[in-house]
């Protein structure tokens, strides 16, 4: 007599990544995203079997990135506070005064035209978002200049971007990208992600030769990628 096994359905999605250059078999999580990283000849079932022993361990990853990001959610509200380079600025709503941002003290005072038809909270948001992206495009490339003088790695260029999935990138022709969301972060946690693409103007990849110059540069390293970790929820906005 036979029977049917029934497998209960994951709790969670996961996306698998196939590499001919991988001989293991991991998984990771970004976010609230799951990936399973193995060899490209494994099979399908072999990957489900791998996650569903694993399930119990993930689950509870994913608990915490969901305690993490409540507890650094951000909120673009009259009254409101956001971070801002190592410190805190509150938001205040100024209806009728001319449309922009005016930063006083620790105080973003955020202008709101009577004669914008759109809902109050949405025009607010593009408008702190507008100051934050103004305020990255002045900092992050004259920080990136100062650090690439002190290391001796200097890039072809840089730019601001809004990545979704990353704090910044460096390509094959040097050119850097910075995310402006690192303005909301500490210091020391942008200076880190800056030296991080700096070094892979030396070493385009995360080898160990590649992880000794980032300590070389930043012996914490460690921490600041605990940091914005627990911060990813912030590049979603």
């Amino acid at each position: 007599m036979s029977s049917l096994q029934y497998e209960a359905p994951l709790p969670f999605d996961y996306r698998v990544v196939r590499s001919r250059r991988r001989r293991t078999a991991a998984i990771q999580i970004k976010g609230n995203l799951v990936e399973v990283r193995v060899p490209h000849w494994v099979t399908d079932d072999w990957v489900s079997g791998f996650v569903r022993e694993r399930q119990a361990w993930v689950a509870q990853r994913l608990s915490i990135v969901v305690a993490q990001r409540d507890r650094h959610r951000l909120e673009v509200q009259d009254g409101a506070s956001l971070p801002y380079r190592g410190g805190w600025i509150r938001l205040h709503w100024q209806p009728g005064a001319a449309s922009g941002c005016e930063l006083s003290g620790d105080t973003l005072i955020v202008g709101l035209s009577r004669r914008i038809r759109r809902p109050e909270a949405t025009v607010a948001e593009e408008q702190v978002r507008g100051w934050l992206l103004d305020r990255a495009g002045e900092a992050l490339p004259a920080r990136l200049r100062h650090l690439a003088s002190q290391t001796g790695l200097a890039p072809a260029g840089v730019a601001v971007r809004g990545f979704r999935r990353r704090w910044g990138s460096c390509d094959n022709r040097g050119r850097i990208a910075l995310n402006w969301r690192l303005v909301l972060a500490e210091p020391g946690a942008a200076d880190y992600v800056l030296i991080h693409e700096l070094c892979h103007l030396r070493h385009f990849d995360h080898s160990p030769r590649f992880w000794q110059l980032v300590a070389q540069h930043c012996p914490d390293h460690r921490y600041w990628q605990d940091y914005l970790r627990e911060r990813s929820c912030w590049l979603e906005w």
